[in-house]
Formats: C-alpha cells, sequence, structure tokens
C-alpha cells in the first residue's frame, strides 16, 4: 500500500515535468528557424499592410514601408460615417530601430496625426453640423515583435500633444501588421 501511494506521487510531478517540456518545445524551435527571422537573408520583409491604433500613428487601416534598413515610415488613418457622426483621421509616423534581433524589434518614433469629427446637433430638420479638428504631435518608444514568419504585432508608449486641449499626455498605440 506505502509503494503504491509512492508511485501515485510521483504521477503529478512526472505529468508536471512533461508538460514543462512540452511547453518549452515552440520556444526551442523558435531559436532554430521557424521562419521567424528579421534578419534572414533574400526575404528581408520590408513592406506591410496592417491595423494600427494611436493619438499619433491614426486608427484604421496601416501601411510601413522601409525608407533606410534601421529607419521606416508608416501611414495610418480611417473613416468612420454612422447618420449623423462622421470621424476621418490619418497618421504619419517614423520609426528609427534601435534594436533588431531575429524576433524583435526596439525602436523610437516621432509622428503627427490628424483628427477631424463631424456631428449633427440639433433636430435633423436643421441640417446644423459641429466640427471639430485636433492635430496631435509627439514621438516615443515601442517593440516590435514577428509572431509567424510575416505576422508581426507592435505596441508604443508615446508623449502626446493634443493641440485642441494644449495637454500633453502618454498614450499607448498598437498595431498588427503582415510583411511581404
Amino acid at each position: 500500500m506505502k509503494d503504491r501511494r509512492h508511485r501515485m506521487a510521483k504521477r503529478p510531478m512526472l505529468a508536471a515535468v512533461m508538460l514543462a517540456a512540452l511547453a518549452a518545445t515552440p520556444a526551442l524551435a523558435a531559436g532554430r528557424g521557424d521562419g521567424r527571422d528579421w534578419n534572414r537573408g533574400g526575404d528581408t520583409l520590408t513592406g506591410a499592410v496592417g491595423l494600427h491604433y494611436g493619438a499619433i500613428g491614426g486608427t484604421g487601416l496601416s501601411f510601413r514601408m522601409p525608407l533606410q534598413w534601421y529607419l521606416y515610415a508608416q501611414a495610418s488613418g480611417g473613416i468612420w460615417h454612422s447618420g449623423d457622426d462622421q470621424r476621418h483621421n490619418l497618421g504619419l509616423q517614423l520609426h528609427y530601430l534601435l534594436r533588431q534581433d531575429s524576433h524583435l524589434r526596439l525602436f523610437t518614433s516621432v509622428g503627427t496625426g490628424f483628427y477631424y469629427h463631424r456631428q449633427r446637433v440639433g433636430e435633423p430638420a436643421l441640417d446644423a453640423f459641429e466640427a471639430k479638428t485636433d492635430w496631435n504631435y509627439g514621438a516615443g518608444i515601442g517593440v516590435e515583435v514577428l509572431q509567424g514568419p510575416r505576422w508581426a504585432w507592435l505596441a508604443e508608449l508615446d508623449f502626446v500633444h493634443q493641440e485642441r486641449t494644449g495637454n500633453t499626455t502618454v498614450a499607448p498605440q498598437l498595431g498588427v501588421h503582415y510583411y511581404w
């Protein structure tokens, strides 16, 4: 009976060791050529299309293009119309690579974003609209992680100055891109 309890006590430990080894397998494979590498020769993963959300980088469809191997330009924007509410935005950014390894890019960014919001006020029959515009300027730091052979996500933390309110705040920006 004592021997049986001893064997049963070993099973959870064996299961935990097997789960840990199984969980480490993708991490080990990632370092051995799973196709995820910013620095691979012949396929430099230069241009990209994706989605971006941010105060200076724009919100909506995003395009990234290299100016040099260490300098990327990004343009993002979108148009949302729903009845009496119209919103437009366009953001332009430059990303300067500080560090790049096989799966991670550390960069600093600078950019500007233009936001336009037009909304009906009062009765629909009056056809009266109120329009607000806002220019945002800012700079910050971010990381971009190569998630698959061509997919990457990025996260930034930027100091953003909003022209309309005069406030300067820290704001996050997020994006996901497909590289060709």
